[in-house]
């Protein structure tokens, strides 16, 4: 019985294989093997694997010889360039006495015979470019000196490179919007995101209709900015696609403040614990979110409303950078920015003149970027410290 069943589905595969294709129909988006850059949508189509003497036997009694897929490997183009042609490349496994090919696009068919193909030897076959045509079916169909006949068909899609590029240069996120912002060179009609948390596991995976540019686009994600570590964002329109990676992540480090005598950006040694305990801290972020992001800890000191304001604005930048420096001797070795907000950024509103422990801090705050809008930090040059 187990014997039968098993000829009864060979059987089946074969006369699968006798309607006209080694390789079951794919979704347009599907392709074959790949050559160059890999489309997002490519993979490779399933084969039925048939009985090796059910299926000799069989096209033995039709005078055909048995023939398998990997006689050819094929590829394409999956973004032409400026002044490039779409094209499929097929390199024959063995020696090719006739290849038939037939290329369905845009309602137009090329079809091209190419003759006494070497075993291992490419072959490249174009067709003309059309910006408003992305998908193209290809039909190959080998025959080779021994009579054994290859057929299949590759769904072929594409898109042209350069018709859509992205500009990083003032990229931006607004945690209240919950947004990234880019500049892009063409119109936008929809957006595939990808979401990476701690780790970079996969959070979310989802696309969108969008509407924008040329110009800024607005890109816009959902969850906590905290949580979010990395969007991989695909930009489409119905001609191209093109994409980038933005980290809006940003956190604030909770700690002790490091106390300072009065005007003075000294750290003394019955302050240190505070900063040890930041340290490790900042070990644990390093270990989250280190392997996604570049962690970048940016520094801002403040200061109450005692005195004049250009000189408090002076002395919370020392001490920004005192606490920068100690981070680094004590072996903290990724980037570190400061920057001195004096009484421009106070935790209580006060008058001017009033003593405030509360105003006379330090933030402490980690991200791939600076500080976004919608942190409450405003956008300032941030300073490096080495």
């Amino acid at each position: 019985m187990q014997l039968l069943l098993c000829f009864l589905g060979d059987l089946g595969a074969l006369m699968f294989f006798l309607g006209g294709k080694f390789f079951s129909p794919s979704s347009p988006s599907s392709a074959a093997a790949t050559v160059g850059p890999c489309p997002r949508s490519g993979y490779n189509p399933p084969m039925r694997p048939v009985s090796a003497c059910l299926l000799a036997l069989c096209l033995a009694g039709l005078g055909i010889a048995p023939a398998h897929a990997d006689d050819l490997a094929y590829g394409y183009t999956p973004a032409p360039g400026p002044n490039e042609n779409p094209a499929i490349l097929i390199t024959p496994g063995r020696a090719v006495q006739t290849l038939f090919i037939s290329i369905s696009e845009g309602g137009k068919t090329i079809e091209v015979t190419k003759s006494n193909l070497a075993e291992g030897k490419q072959i490249r076959v174009e067709w003309p470019r059309d910006t408003k045509v992305t998908h193209a079916d290809v039909f190959l169909r080998a025959t080779y000196a021994d009579g054994s006949v290859t057929e299949t068909t590759v769904p072929v899609d594409y898109a042209y490179k350069g018709a859509l590029s992205i500009d990083l240069s003032h990229a931006s996120a607004d945690l209240d919007a919950k947004t990234v912002t880019v500049n892009t060179s063409a119109a936008i009609t929809s957006a595939d995101i990808i979401t990476y948390g701690a780790h970079k596991a996969e959070l979310e995976r989802t696309t969108i209709p969008l509407s924008g540019g040329p110009g800024k686009v607005s890109v816009p994600f959902s969850g906590d900015p905290g949580e979010i570590v990395l969007l991989d964002v695909t930009l489409k329109n119905d001609n191209a696609y093109a994409g980038f990676t933005y980290s809006p992540w940003f956190l604030n480090i909770p700690h002790d403040d490091v106390l300072f005598a009065s005007d003075s950006a000294d750290i003394t040694a019955d302050q240190a614990y505070k900063l040890q305990a930041t340290l490790e801290q900042l070990k644990d972020v390093l270990d989250k979110y280190g392997s996604v992001v570049p962690v970048k800890l940016y520094i801002a000191g403040c200061t109450d409303t005692v005195g004049d304001a250009g000189h408090n604005s002076d002395l919370s930048g020392r001490r920004a950078d005192a606490i920068a420096r100690w981070l680094r001797t004590n072996g903290y070795n990724q980037p570190i920015y400061t920057y001195g907000f004096g009484e421009s950024l106070l935790a209580v509103q006060t008058g001017d003149g009033e003593d405030n422990q509360l105003n006379r801090r330090a933030l402490y705050m980690v991200g791939a970027n600076p500080p976004p809008a919608g942190s409450g930090v405003p956008g300032v040059a941030w300073r490096p410290v080495k």
